[in-house]
Order: C-alpha cells, then sequence, then structure tokens
C-alpha cells in the first residue's frame, strides 16, 4: 500500500472512530428502582416473576423471541443461567416488592454491560407465545437514563391480562 493511501484509510478510520465517540444516541444505563405490585384481581394467587438483566447485542434477540411458556417450564436452562432476581407472590406472600437501586444486582448487571430489563411472569391461565413485548408475560424496558426521569422508580402492575409498565417515558426532543 502507497503512503498516501495508508494516510488516507487511517484518516478515514480515525474519522470513524472520533464521530463513534461523539455520537448522542449512545445508551447510558443506570440502577432504578423497580416496583412490582399484584393487581388486586390476582390478589391470592401464586405467581412468579423474573426480572433479568440483558445487555443489546449478545441478551437482548435471545430474550425477545424466547417462549415465556417454555421459560417456567421446570429445569429451562435458559431461566436457570439467567442472571435474575426473582419474586414469588400468593396466598400470604408479597403483593408489592421493590428493587432498590441499591441493590448489588444492579451493579453486577451494569458491571456486566446490561442495557435493558427483561421482566417474565408466570401468570394463571392458558397463554399464546408471542415475541417482545406482544407477549403479556414479558416486558422488555430499556435502561437508557435519558428515556427517564431520574427519580422515578418504574412501577410495573402485574395484572390478569399480563405486565403493564405505569412509569411514563420522558419527551425526548
Amino acid at each position: 500500500m502507497k503512503l498516501h493511501q495508508l494516510a488516507f484509510v487511517t484518516l478515514i478510520s480515525l474519522g470513524l472512530f472520533l464521530a463513534g465517540g461523539c455520537n448522542s444516541t449512545t445508551v447510558k444505563p443506570r440502577a432504578f428502582e423497580v416496583r412490582l405490585s399484584v393487581d388486586k384481581a390476582l390478589v391470592g394467587t401464586s405467581l412468579q416473576v423474573d426480572l433479568i438483566g440483558a445487555n443489546t447485542l449478545a441478551d437482548l434477540p435471545k430474550w425477545t423471541s424466547y417462549s415465556v411458556t417454555e421459560y417456567w417450564q421446570p429445569d429451562n436452562p435458559q431461566r436457570r443461567d439467567a442472571s435474575r432476581v426473582t419474586y414469588q407472590f400468593g396466598a400470604g406472600q408479597l403483593i408489592n416488592v421493590v428493587l432498590d437501586r441499591e441493590d448489588p444486582r444492579w451493579q453486577a448487571w451494569l458491571n456486566a454491560g446490561v442495557q435493558n430489563l427483561v421482566i417474565m411472569a408466570d401468570l394463571p391461565g392458558a397463554a399464546t407465545d408471542q415475541a417482545g413485548n406482544a407477549d403479556p408475560r414479558r416486558l422488555i424496558i430499556p435502561l437508557d437514563k435519558k428515556l427517564w426521569r431520574s427519580r422515578d422508580p418504574l412501577e410495573i402492575v402485574i395484572q390478569e391480562g399480563g405486565l403493564r409498565l405505569i412509569t411514563k417515558q420522558k419527551r425526548l426532543n
């Protein structure tokens, strides 16, 4: 390669590197307080909910398309291997839980490059598997701090019809 060609390739590479570093669409995840509450219609019903940390590149494509029905089968390897927090609800058990932003799980997730929170619910009744948030038993929430008000918790209600995110996103200009 001639010297002027090498200089040109170097300049183009440097320009692409700098442009990528200045990208305003870079995701900046942060820890959130997550509040889960059981709707009154499900109080006393036995159910489980998993909160899973997922990075966008390696984990999210799998979690978006993975069968929620299969996920809740006994000894499921996808569930067993997930970096998750599990909450049990039911008769004589919790109806509201909070994953605090100071919980050590958050630091582990953020250190692993997590950019999304995947919530999987084992709800009563039959359901048909669907991809992504179209499946009412799955909720995928981006953790980009630009999308949410700094002190607002992520509030999710567990309803008969599925998971419902109550927290509103910030308006982006």
